[in-house]
């Protein structure tokens, strides 16, 4: 758990140092409800590995949602539904990882709930 911590607030470091006002995290309700996707698609090191998955994520966005006040970053909360397909799409064309294509379309998104 300190590992996180320490991560997480090396992240929210970074993010103030340049100059980011605003995050935008996945919906933790929204993520109770993909958790039955992931127990039938997951890759099943052993029996708790999508508890663990679910957990740890939980505990990161739930970690920055707290800790970002500390640098003057708002949070917003945002639903994650079909992220993946869409990344998986932008990923291909735009040749980055899943990850940071993931990043890129909750940004989006952020940013296109701000302006309506």
């Amino acid at each position: 758990m300190e590992h996180n911590r320490n991560g997480v607030h090396e992240m929210l470091k970074y993010a103030y140092h340049h100059g980011v006002k605003r995050t935008y995290l996945e919906d933790l309700s929204a993520l109770g409800r993909l958790k039955l996707t992931w127990i039938k698609n997951g890759r099943r090191f052993n029996e708790n590995y999508n508890y663990a998955v679910q957990s740890f994520r939980s505990r990161v966005i739930e970690t920055i949602r707290m800790k970002s006040p500390l640098y003057g970053i708002k949070t917003s909360y945002l639903n994650p539904a079909n992220i993946s397909k869409i990344g998986e799409e932008l990923m291909r064309k735009l040749g980055v990882d899943r990850h940071t294509a993931s990043a890129y379309i909750i940004a989006l998104r952020g940013l296109k709930s701000l302006n309506a």
